[in-house]
């Protein structure tokens, strides 16, 4: 983002100066603190089954009193910052268009009363309500990106990612995409090409559509994601690709998307540093728990606090400390994934009472060993 504290910033040139692997800019962006960065899920519900998912759906769409609670967290913020970047994931985060709308309107108008420049907003979406009605409107209050996954073309996409009725979803997906496409809005989109949902042939296939269709948008990338087992319903029948093949087979697939820009050519450097590790980023669940990771959702240790009533996040430091430890000695491998090191942590070391916003006068109690205490943040 490029907003960076003098001090972070002195302390990061004579850290990198040691280290080469991990660039002065990433570590100062990671530490700058007024930056606030929201990973919101406004429902965990999802209108898709996709084959290799690992969410188990359980938990719904966010309260009034949790949407109300985020906005007083921005409230309370907002006069120390320089930043905000509101990121929605899910489950399928436009199933609760309402929520997006309410606390994205909100952020916006807030930052235009307090002078804070730099709002942007980010969807991880299936694309499959992501009708140019819905883009206006996200435009409309600086949210102005989505990634969306493709598997293959037509029957290859439906195959391993139906809605959750079973019926196909890629015929109105792609219908989305080229409205977006004919559009004149400023809203850009990464399509995420998984490698290994569908045979080769058909993902070839997908590439070479992709290039002739959105080939030369400027607001059109995209990248490779090898299929993964992160657990869920069907874990016992996903079997990823090879990781040499899974290498070689991108390579082959990326001379047939000539026209469009890869945007993560960087994906294995070791500068990248995850949202989960820095200080800055803070995901709120639709429950109101508080976490680290969108991929260990099902996983206690993910679970580092609760925001509260009144917009407090409170945060458990022995909870929080493992994700933050790639900081403690530049550790490149738990600085691009700390959930790594996190995974070592003996599941039977976290069992402490959490209470979860359910309502005004009631609380969820989500089982960890002590009541955390409450952060500054």
């Amino acid at each position: 983002m490029g907003l960076r504290d003098a001090g972070v910033s002195n302390w990061a040139t004579s850290v990198t100066k040691q280290t080469p692997f991990l660039s002065e800019a990433a570590l100062s962006d990671a530490l700058y603190l007024k930056v606030l960065n929201l990973i919101l899920l406004p429902t965990e519900q999802c209108n898709f089954r996709c084959t290799y998912c690992y969410e188990d759906f359980e938990a719904g769409k966010m309260r009034p009193e949790l949407v109300h609670s985020i906005k007083m967290l921005v409230d309370r913020r907002i006069a120390d910052l320089q930043a905000i970047s509101l990121s929605w994931f899910g489950g399928e985060p436009l199933v609760a268009k309402d929520i997006i709308f309410d606390i994205a309107e909100h952020v916006n108008l807030r930052c235009r009363e307090t002078g804070v420049q730099n709002l942007g907003g980010h969807l991880t979406t299936n694309g499959y309500l992501l009708d140019i009605g819905t883009v206006e409107r996200l435009c409309a209050v600086e949210q102005r990106s989505a990634q969306i996954s493709l598997d293959g073309l037509g029957a290859a996409h439906d195959r391993s990612r139906p809605l959750a009725s079973g019926k196909g979803s890629f015929g109105r997906i792609w219908d989305n995409l080229v409205a977006i496409h004919n559009s004149e809005h400023d809203f850009h989109v990464g399509l995420r090409v998984h490698v290994g949902a569908a045979d080769l042939a058909e993902t070839e296939n997908l590439c070479r559509e992709i290039n002739r269709q959105f080939g030369g948008d400027p607001r059109f990338t995209f990248h490779f994601r090898l299929v993964s087992n992160w657990g869920g319903a069907n874990k016992d029948s996903i079997h990823p690709m090879d990781e040499e093949l899974g290498r070689a087979t991108v390579k082959q697939l990326e001379r047939l998307l000539t026209d469009i820009p890869n945007n993560c050519g960087q994906e294995d450097d070791v500068q990248y540093i995850c949202y989960a590790a820095k200080p800055n980023t803070w995901l709120i669940r639709a429950d109101g728990r508080v976490g680290r990771c969108t991929v260990a959702l099902n996983d206690p240790r993910n679970t580092v606090g609760n925001l509260d009533e009144r917009g407090f996040l409170r945060v458990d430091k022995e909870m929080l400390r493992p994700w933050m430890a790639g900081f403690k000695d530049i550790d490149s491998q738990l600085l691009s994934c700390p959930y790594t090191g996190v995974r070592k942590i003996a599941l039977s070391e976290v069992a402490k009472p959490i209470a979860i916003i359910k309502s005004n006068h009631e609380a969820l109690v989500y089982p960890m060993n002590q009541t955390p205490s409450a952060s500054g943040a």
